[in-house]
């Protein structure tokens, strides 16, 4: 892999997606998780990030800026190669990510994802996340790692295009896509306290009579099954349009992926009443917990 963002999970290792008492009940009653356009997320600066970690990569490697003898010279026609696969990358794979916590109950989370703290924390378990037909990404916030990983990444792209080997060649423009869709898990040093984890699940755009849309490929879940393509949908949020696609959960196993469910330190549901409406809806296991962090 040329970039490490794939999250390795423990065996029970649990992911929480903060959201309001509603979100909580549309995502238990339809079984499904909502993934966004990565464009339409609150962060103004989602989609430059990654890339201006690429421009800084591309920068020292042209300069030789602290690297070692070892590390081969690179011209500068390759880097304009990437960069032309990047930018399309949004026409090839367009990022829809749903997001989650490592940590389910931090207060700064609770203030902006849960309802000020009168919302839930869904925790997810990460191995049934990862049977899904998405890549579980860590996100990266060092700005310093996410450099050097870039770098390393084009070296290794470099290194791939001028083998000798057939198979190494083809595989470049496929690597650059999944290098650019990988950028999406680098972000500001100031949402460190996140700890998050993304769920990246790519949707093609298609052009035909003059027009522009979505185009889900579907996938396979882990287990083989074949994910059906989903429709793209669009809402208002915050006076913009926002488009998303709900994905059903993978449960053909028989476990559920959630796990736990934490009361916000300022919700005031009973977590017997949590357990009876869980149980309605055919949930069974999961563990009720409730926050307890100081909220003012």
């Amino acid at each position: 892999m040329l970039m490490d963002r794939l999250f390795q999970a423990k065996e029970e290792q649990i992911a929480y997606h903060y959201c309001s008492a509603a979100t909580l009940s549309a995502i238990l009653e339809s079984r499904c998780i909502r993934f966004t356009d990565i464009n339409m997320l609150n962060d103004s600066c989602e989609t430059k990030w990654g890339y201006s970690a690429f421009e800084e990569a591309v920068n020292r490697l042209n300069k030789r800026t602290g690297l070692s003898e070892a590390v081969p010279e690179i011209p500068i026609a390759f880097f304009d190669s990437v960069d032309a696969v990047l930018s399309r990358i949004q026409t090839i794979a367009h990022p829809f990510v749903s997001c989650f916590s490592l940590d389910g109950d931090s207060l700064e989370q609770w203030r902006a994802y849960g309802d000020n703290g009168r919302g839930f924390a869904i925790g997810f378990r990460i191995p049934k996340l990862q049977q899904l037909p998405v890549s579980v990404l860590s996100v990266e916030y060092i700005r310093e790692s996410q450099i050097r990983e870039m770098m390393a990444a084009l070296v290794a792209l470099y290194l791939r295009k001028k083998s000798n080997i057939k198979e190494e060649q083809e595989k470049f423009f496929e690597d650059c896509v999944l290098t650019g869709t990988f950028m999406v898990a680098f972000k500001h040093s100031a949402f460190q306290h996140e700890k998050e984890l993304r769920c990246l699940h790519s949707v093609n755009i298609k052009f035909e009579n003059e027009s522009i849309r979505f185009s889900d490929p579907g996938g396979l879940y882990g287990s083989g099954q074949r994910f059906a393509p989903r429709p793209v949908g669009f809402q208002i949020r915050d006076n913009h349009l926002c488009a998303y696609l709900d994905m059903p959960f993978c449960t053909d196993e028989g476990v559920s992926p959630v796990a736990e469910i934490v009361l916000g330190p300022r919700n005031h549901s009973l977590p017997g009443n949590v357990l009876l409406y869980l149980g309605g809806l055919g949930y069974s296991s999961v563990d009720i917990k409730t926050s307890e962090v100081p909220y003012q």
